[in-house]
């Protein structure tokens, strides 16, 4: 604040005014001082004008203040001078607030407006998207990301589609080259069975039980009628076939049975008694086979072979008469016949035994058991106690009371009856056991039983080093020039090769043609064609080695026909099961590769409906760019109107 003495004041404008009207007097003739005046003049006036422009904004005015002239008074106080209306007041001197008009303010949110709506087209336009995030379109947003997630799901399943694919056709390829590889095989099979085999001897045959002569099924000596058919609505024909080892199978033959499988009850041919027969027969262990000679006459065949080989056959009741004549016939029994050829049975003996030889050995206390095992087959063990058999518990023992048990337990193993007997030498002292049937491929091996501790020529405690042994032997009778017997030989080698085919047609560790167990699953390939897995395909695989294709090696070198017409029956199957699966792949091939294409199709479409939601319009949004971009132009011109009334003002300042 400002203080003024009014007298103070008065005194100086006297003296000020005395001392200007004495210059004007003295230099109203002076040139020099004229032109000085002039120039102090003009350079007030511009310093005025640069004071009134020193702020960066030349619209903007700039604050004014009071400018006084102030002398000290002679009370030593601070003096102005102001106009009459403010003196003897105390007045305060602040600066005015900025002001803009309507206008101005008007064109500024319209540029600032337009700026905004400039970014957010620069931003669409340098990510092509108009929905960037949630804040943009929500609905949008989420659900383009929802499609884009389902997208990826299924693309990441395509992969491994892609590697089904190719592992079926892995597969497949193997199937090929094994199919090649059995035709290779029949081919060598055909070329054995082209040559003339000189071998002498014969094979060792099974027991046969037939009618007797006379007893033709076709109508001569038996029941039947003038057409050689058999009347069974009211007759019935039960008889039983036991074989050598105890083994046993009832047949009968009445209307219940025959029913299902005949055309006419009342007219029942030969040919329905035999399949009838034989679907029984099958159904019990198939220890015989049914068939009729040439002249009609039934009969009944032992599968095992060999002179262990017997059968027998007894009536039990019945009004009709197929052969063996009515009601409870006498039994009829046969023997098989060792072969001739030179062929041999596995055969293990145990080490003599004085005791077994005496009639002395004791088994009232203690335990002689031991295991069989024939060829690489399941291990049996025969216990040889009072405990497993009470007529063992005596002292008295001899070689042939052992020999029974073992067969007495062996007959009742139906894994291993009539595929291995024992026999005793009570003179030597000796238990043997061999196989039923001859060929290479025969092998017995009879070790002692852990909890043995009575010998009885196979040690005790199961220890190996006085387990025994055995392998049969193929005919010895081959041709001359041995050609059969290379080609045997060339035949297992194609086998062999097979498996090894088989093994090696995997891809990414997945082998659809081998496992190593009979589980299916081992070897099953999991397709999924959705992201939750409830759509997929399960493709199974096969194990098809040569014993997974039903082929056997050739153990006879190929001394017999029959050995390789088996062989060919055998390689003809196996190329039919390969023609079948081969048609399963190719069907699954198919399917999967119309399920890749319906994946790839349904990700273009997830792809293309997440574009289509957030995608920006590049045309719209060049179009907006450039509209933009002249609205900001017009509204800065707009601005610069809207300041010529305050430029106006400017002019009349200057």
């Amino acid at each position: 604040m400002i203080c003024l003495d009014q007298n103070a004041f008065r005194a100086r404008d006297e003296r000020t005014s005395l001392r200007a009207s004495a210059r004007r007097r003295r230099t109203a003739f002076d040139p020099i001082a004229r032109r000085r005046r002039v120039a102090d003049s003009s350079r007030r006036a511009r310093s005025t004008k640069r004071s009134f422009f020193s702020t960066s904004d030349p619209f903007k005015p700039r604050p004014l203040t009071a400018s006084l002239h102030s002398r000290k008074s002679p009370t030593g106080s601070l003096s102005g001078s102001l106009d009459e209306v403010t003196r003897n007041r105390r007045i305060s001197v602040m600066p005015s607030e900025i002001t803009l008009s309507a206008a101005t303010r008007q064109n500024l949110l319209s540029l600032q407006d337009t700026a905004s709506l400039l970014a957010t087209t620069q931003s669409r336009l340098s990510t092509q998207k108009k929905v960037n995030s949630a804040l943009d379109n929500p609905v949008n947003f989420f659900a383009a990301q929802a499609m884009t997630a389902r997208s990826s799901d299924l693309l990441s399943l395509l992969d491994g589609i892609s590697n089904g694919i190719q592992t079926i056709q892995a597969a497949n390829q193997g199937i090929t080259r094994i199919q090649g590889l059995v035709d290779s095989a029949k081919s060598t099979a055909q070329q054995a069975l082209a040559i003339q085999n000189s071998s002498s001897g014969a094979g060792a045959t099974g027991a046969v039980v037939a009618a007797a002569n006379g007893k033709s099924l076709l109508g001569s000596g038996t029941a039947a009628a003038a057409d050689g058919t058999h009347d069974f609505s009211a007759n019935a024909s039960v008889f039983s076939v036991t074989d050598a080892f105890g083994n046993s199978a009832s047949v009968t033959l009445d209307r219940a049975k025959l029913t299902p499988n005949v055309k006419d009850i009342t007219k029942v041919t030969s040919d329905e008694i035999v399949a009838q027969a034989n679907q029984q027969l099958t159904a019990q262990g198939r220890i015989a086979t049914a068939s009729l000679t040439n002249d009609g006459r039934l009969t009944f065949t032992s599968t095992s072979t060999g002179t262990d080989a017997k059968l027998t056959v007894t009536g039990t009741s019945g009004t009709i008469d197929i052969g063996f004549g009515t009601g409870a016939f006498a039994a009829v029994t046969a023997s098989g016949i060792d072969s001739t050829d030179g062929s041999a049975k596995a055969n293990a003996t145990g080490i003599a035994v004085s005791t077994l030889s005496g009639g002395t050995f004791d088994l009232t206390a203690g335990d002689a058991s031991i295991t069989v095992q024939l060829g690489s087959g399941l291990t049996k063990t025969i216990n040889l106690n009072k405990a497993a058999d009470a007529t063992l518990g005596v002292s008295t023992l001899k070689a042939s009371d052992i020999a029974a048990a073992i067969n007495k337990q062996l007959n009742s193993d139906t894994g291993i009856s009539g595929k291995v007997v024992a026999v005793a030498d009570n003179g030597a002292g000796t238990v043997s056991l061999r196989s039923t049937a001859s060929g290479g491929d025969q092998k017995l091996t009879v070790t002692s039983a852990a909890t043995s501790t009575k010998d009885i020529g196979f040690g005790t405690a199961g220890d190996v080093s006085k387990a025994r042994s055995g392998t049969g032997a193929g005919s010895t009778g081959a041709n001359s020039t041995g050609q059969r017997s290379a080609l045997a030989q060339q035949f297992n080698d194609l086998l062999d090769q097979i498996s090894m085919v088989a093994q090696d047609a995997r891809f990414q560790g997945v082998n659809l043609l081998h496992r190593s167990g009979a589980d299916s699953k081992e070897n099953t390939l999991h397709l999924t064609f959705n992201e939750k897995d409830t759509s997929f395909l399960d493709i199974k695989g096969v194990k098809f080695d040569f014993i997974g294709l039903g082929i056997s090696k050739i153990t006879g070198n190929f001394a017999t026909n029959d050995e390789v017409k088996t062989a060919l029956s055998q390689l003809t199957n196996a190329a039919s099961t390969l023609r079948s699966q081969a048609s399963t792949f190719g069907s699954s091939l198919t399917v999967v590769q119309n399920r890749q294409a319906l994946t790839k199709g349904i990700i273009n479409v997830l792809d293309v409906g997440a574009n289509n939601l957030t995608i920006a319009d590049l045309n719209e949004e060049t179009a907006n760019q450039k509209a933009l971009e002249l609205r900001n132009s017009l509204a800065i011109s707009a601005l610069s109107l809207a300041n010529q009334a305050q430029q106006g003002i400017l002019q009349l300042l200057r």
